[in-house]
């Protein structure tokens, strides 16, 4: 019965560690993100300075684009106009 107990406590500090650590990078994308405060307004070159390239960039309507970047349990989309920034058209966080 010992042995069950500790089995149990193993799995479920090994369970919290793994979703720490996968989760980490979702946290550091969206921690440079909180960091730059407003974002509607901002170039592309301020936000990719501040947070790196996106990880896909698609066209919008009348001519403006949708930069979104990824990590494991964060998920940003940007529109720009030109090289401003209009806002966020979606943001996941788990």
């Amino acid at each position: 019965m010992e042995s069950f107990v500790w089995i149990v406590l193993g799995g479920i500090v090994l369970a919290a560690l793994t979703s720490a650590v996968v989760k980490a990078p979702g946290q550091n994308l969206n921690s440079r993100f909180v960091a730059l405060g407003e974002l509607k307004g901002m170039t592309k070159d301020q936000i990719v300075s501040s947070v790196g390239p996106p990880n896909s960039v698609s066209g919008a309507p009348e001519g403006k684009t949708v930069c979104q970047w990824i990590a494991t349990g964060y998920h940003i989309a940007l529109l720009f106009d030109g090289e401003i920034c209009e806002g966020v058209t979606h943001e996941f966080s788990a």
